[in-house]
């Protein structure tokens, strides 16, 4: 396993989560894609706990926010 990057601060996915407005699962997806195709990086803390980098997240959530459907999802008229 990799060292941890000693020069951030690294979050779990459940934080990271809160900041985006996602699951934990949602999180995970966008680790998979990794940053080159739209994700997030992320690095593994224990065999099956990821940490990401808060600034990172922050900054994702800014771009997400611009783009994409609204919030709220179907509304009776």
């Amino acid at each position: 396993m990799a060292a941890l990057p000693t020069d951030r601060t690294l979050i779990p996915t459940a934080d990271a989560a809160k900041i985006l407005g996602v699951t934990m699962g949602r999180v995970r997806q966008l680790v998979l894609l990794g940053p080159k195709k739209g994700g997030l990086r992320a690095w593994h803390a224990a065999p099956t706990a990821l940490v990401l980098d808060a600034d990172e997240v922050r900054a994702f959530a800014e771009r997400r926010a611009k783009t994409g459907r609204p919030r709220g999802g179907f509304q009776a008229n």
